[in-house]
């Protein structure tokens, strides 16, 4: 006599729960902002055509001066630790850093960081989630330059 595997329990259909999560229009961007509503700090640039937060990290000039006396980001590589919501980011992308990455622990501004990568098409902004002291401890990785706004 043969033995059988034990027969896999049948896929359950989602929850009827999950039914409002649906979008039932053609996308927008403000619906990716909604998912987060009330959540939002930062003010998105204009160009996203977005309402988020109030705060305008987005054309925070302590950043442009800071990497101007740095010598500019042109073609560096910059460590952001806590990047919030990727206003600073987006400046460090707009600034010509070859590469950002950004370090944020709190598991909901990492994914308003990526909901912000998407909309505005960043594409050298590169967001991880955890947290920084022990990424720099563990990691061997070097950075031309480091941004830490608000952490610390």
């Amino acid at each position: 006599m043969t033995e059988r595997a034990p027969a896999e329990a049948p896929p359950t259909a989602p929850s009827a729960a999950l039914i409002p999560a649906y979008v039932m229009a053609a996308p927008k961007p403000q619906d990716v902002i909604d998912l987060f509503r009330g959540e939002w700090v930062c003010a998105l640039p204009p160009t996203a055509r977005v309402t988020a937060g109030t705060y305008p990290a987005f054309k925070d000039p302590r950043i442009t001066w800071g990497i101007a006396q740095l010598g500019g980001a042109g073609g560096r590589t910059v460590l952001e630790l806590g990047p919030l919501e990727a206003g600073h980011s987006y400046l460090l992308e707009r600034l010509g850093a070859a590469e950002i990455v950004g370090i944020e622990a709190n598991t909901r501004a990492y994914l308003r960081c990526l909901v912000v990568k998407e909309i505005l098409g960043l594409g050298r902004a590169r967001f991880l989630c955890g947290e920084f002291v022990s990424y720099l401890r563990t990691s061997d990785r070097r950075f031309d330059l480091a941004v830490a706004s608000g952490v610390l």
